[in-house]
């Protein structure tokens, strides 16, 4: 079963903006690894110290339990390799909720 999904996360706790570049690119690497880089966009916050990734459209995913984890710890590896300090706070949208 398929179901449709939004993604947003936000990466804190950066220095500098050589982390905060470090780091948007360390995710741009992982969401292409994960064939995700047409449907995630990255950006660093207008103040330095922040990067944020956010889908704009639903992402559609099967067997979204075992998928989400591997995107939630892959996520949180690609950030921390680069800056271990740093605060990543991912969230999942669910567009097929009933209201």
């Amino acid at each position: 079963m398929s179901i449709s999904v939004g993604l947003s996360l936000d990466v804190s706790g950066l220095r500098q903006e050589e982390e905060a570049a470090r780091v948007a690119e360390a995710l741009t690497a992982f969401l292409t690894k994960h064939d995700l880089e047409r449907d995630v966009t990255v950006g660093e916050g207008a103040s330095a110290g922040q990067v944020s990734a956010w889908s704009e459209y639903p992402i559609i995913v099967t067997r979204f339990g075992s998928w989400a984890d591997k995107i939630e710890q892959g996520a949180q590896d690609a950030v921390r390799a680069v800056v271990p300090a740093a605060k990543v706070d991912l969230r999942w949208s669910f567009d097929d909720e009933d209201d």
